[in-house]
């Protein structure tokens, strides 16, 4: 295999940074006013200048391309810039804003992104700045609405592991269709003062996989055992802990790299995020999101990476799934599309916090009858929760069952 030359930066401009995009919103505006529309960029280029980040940054490291109404800044520095330099220029503006009619506001959408450009002579001689960091950072940006803060995967995925801070507000956000098809995973970064907690609108592509992921498993994976753990966590709002713990075994001769995960809830949810998603596998390690597909108010579908790919005749690899959601309904259903050996049941339900009896049924997906398991669960009570437990040591594959409380 032959390589391509290897890039020298000295000679061909080549420079990897750190992108900050933004632009005013609402500039297309006929109504607006030459003169208002120049307001505006000023009021932006003025709070830019005035934040901490861009005057305690060195000016050589940073790479500046006015956009008309916007800019771009690329810093050569840490990958934490871009982002610090949103939250403080999202201050800046909320005071700015304060007290302003809604036409003398500056609304800005922001996009972050890590990557290459060159750094190119303009038609004047002068040193300018072009490539795929600036086009791709642009493009997160287009996504976003009044105060959204958007960044690519990859500077999401640098910053979620420098520290827990930037977990908690750097939030997986949907697929987005970026060009020819190609898609990628936006992340939303949020918190008190800062960002849009809201979905974007525009531009995702919402597009269900579980169809033929699901031929694909039925030919590749069994589950030795399945246990799903459901606690109630609030009698009154009837808020759920889910946790579900699948055993997964490979029977096919291809690694399986990762695993797609449906949930769908009776009461919505704007966010996959307002579900407090969690997936580990059996070292209780973290599987990140590579991919959400569907983020509808009441169904949600998203694919995690095992950190390891499982093998055929691997053993005790395992996955769990929590996430915790109202049930106001009162009931669970686990339908059973792919061979499973045991299947345990936990319903953890407070002993004096408000009826709960708890009920099984089992359904068939062909005919949608319903009948009353004829396996009774064992209760146990352990402090202050009763805890009921259903076993089924058999194959239930072509099977739903139900549990209503």
């Amino acid at each position: 295999m032959k390589l391509p030359p290897r890039q020298d930066s000295t000679h061909s401009g080549l420079i990897h940074a750190h992108f900050f995009f933004v632009d005013v919103v609402g500039m297309s505006d006929p109504s607006m006013s030459t003169k208002t529309q120049i307001k505006k960029i000023e009021v932006l280029n003025r709070c830019i200048s005035e934040t901490e980040v861009f005057t305690s940054t060195p000016k050589e490291t940073i790479l500046m391309l006015p956009t008309g109404d916007g800019m771009c800044l690329g810093f050569l520095q840490g990958p934490e810039l871009p982002l610090h330099l949103a939250v403080q220029l999202q201050d800046k503006l909320k005071k700015y804003n304060d007290g302003k009619i809604p036409t003398e506001t500056v609304r800005v959408r922001i996009g972050l992104h890590s990557g290459n450009c060159f750094v190119v002579k303009d038609i004047r001689g002068q040193d300018n700045v072009w490539g795929p960091g600036i086009i791709l950072a642009r493009r997160v940006m287009d996504f976003g609405d009044d105060d959204h803060i958007l960044l690519s995967p990859r500077l999401a995925g640098d910053l979620r592991e420098i520290s827990d801070e930037y977990r908690k507000i750097i939030k997986p956000v949907h697929d987005f269709t970026i060009k020819h098809g190609q898609t990628i995973l936006v992340y939303s970064a949020y918190g008190d003062g800062f960002g849009n907690p809201k979905h974007p609108s525009k531009g995702e592509a919402t597009r269900s996989l579980y169809g033929q992921e699901l031929l694909k498993m039925q030919q590749t994976t069994t589950y030795p055992s399945v246990q799903v753990d459901l606690t109630i966590l609030d009698p009154k709002t009837m808020l759920v802990q889910h946790k579900r713990t699948y055993e997964v075994a490979n029977i096919s001769d291809e690694p399986i790299y990762h695993v797609l995960h449906g949930i769908a809830t009776d009461v919505e949810k704007y966010s996959l995020n307002d579900l407090n998603v969690q997936v580990y596998d059996e070292n209780h390690r973290e599987m990140k999101i590579s991919s959400i597909n569907v983020d509808k108010p009441t169904s949600k579908e998203f694919t995690t990476a095992f950190n390891k790919p499982i093998l055929k005749g691997e053993n005790n690899r395992k996955y769990t799934l929590v996430y915790d959601v109202e049930e106001p309904e009162r009931y669970f259903e686990n339908a059973f599309l792919i061979d499973v050996s045991k299947y345990v049941f936990n319903f953890k339900y407070p002993v004096n916090g408000g009826k709960c009896n708890p009920v099984f049924y089992e359904i068939n997906q062909e005919s949608d009858e319903k009948t009353k398991s004829k396996i009774l669960p064992k209760i146990e009570k352990i402090g202050t929760f009763n805890i009921a437990k259903y076993i089924r040591n058999e194959n239930i594959k072509g099977e739903t069952l139900r549990v209503e409380w």
